[in-house]
């Protein structure tokens, strides 16, 4: 009979040698759990890397822009205090715009609360004005500006509140250098006043330019309107003047040219540069 005890033991050494491999699980009961939930983990975060995407930028949008819609607001919260009592003053404007002759006797019965109003419509009017413009830079300028929307609206209407200041200052100068301070009192105040009445006008087509996807080109279009017939009736006054004063007719081209015309096509080009240069960070370099 042949000896079972070799072969037995060649059985058990074999055996032992096949199940004494290096990847052991440790004695620790939790060690199986563990490495089952490390594989899940390492599994799932491989899935989502091969089938992760970052998409497309949203475009810009006024609508979005938080600094616009705290100025807007902040315009339509003094807009309201100043005509809770009816539309009195409005009225009052636009008497003096078209009747320059009743300036004198309105100029003495003004009080600091006029004033007041009258100055935070003009800025209400340099606001309004400067977010329309970035509006139709936005809509209408196919270059790629990267810039802070808030800022390039804040230098907007910097550039447009220095330019009307310039403005009421040449007045000023030209009123000494003619020995006509009277009259250009009279000028600067109807200048003053249309400006007002485009603060008032221009508050709803601003909206309506931010907030409507509808109807652009005619709301610029309306707001240009309302622009233009404010500049004829400072025209008006102005060829007024010249024939009264029996100045020649050049003189008059002249002048509307120089001081009337050539200002707002310098002021449109600098807001032009302002809008496709990034002037804070030119500056800070």
């Amino acid at each position: 009979m042949k000896d079972s005890i070799p072969y037995i033991n060649s059985i058990v050494v074999d055996s032992l040698a096949t199940q004494d491999s290096l990847p052991q699980q440790n004695f620790s009961p939790f060690g199986a759990e563990m490495a089952k939930i490390v594989t899940a983990y390492t599994e799932k975060d491989s899935k989502v890397d091969t089938s992760r995407h970052y998409g497309s930028k949203l475009p810009f949008s006024m609508e979005n822009t938080d600094g616009v819609f705290v100025l807007i607001l902040f315009c339509f919260l003094c807009f309201t205090h100043i005509y809770n009592g009816g539309i009195s003053f409005l009225k009052e404007n636009l008497s003096l715009l078209f009747r320059s002759e009743k300036e004198k006797r309105i100029h003495k019965q003004t009080t600091v609360k006029d004033i007041l109003y009258g100055y935070f419509l003009v800025f209400q009017a340099i606001v309004l004005i400067a977010i329309c413009v970035y509006d139709v830079f936005v809509e209408y300028d196919s270059s790629e500006v990267a810039h802070t929307p808030f800022l390039t609206v804040v230098t907007f209407i910097l550039a447009i509140g220095l330019f009307l200041g310039a403005k009421d200052f040449i007045y000023k100068i030209i009123g000494y250098i003619f020995d006509q301070q009277k009259l250009m009192r009279t000028w600067r105040r109807v200048f003053v006043v249309s400006i007002e009445i485009l603060g008032v006008l221009y508050f709803i087509p601003t909206l309506l330019l931010i907030y409507s996807n509808y109807y652009h080109l005619e709301i610029l279009v309306f707001m240009l309107l309302l622009f233009l017939i404010v500049q004829i009736t400072l025209f008006y006054q102005i060829i007024i003047f010249f024939v009264n004063q029996k100045f020649n007719f050049l003189y008059l081209i002249a002048y509307l040219c120089t001081f009337e015309i050539l200002p707002y096509i310098f002021l449109s080009t600098g807001l032009i540069y302002l809008y496709r240069t990034d002037i804070f960070n030119t500056l800070w370099l």
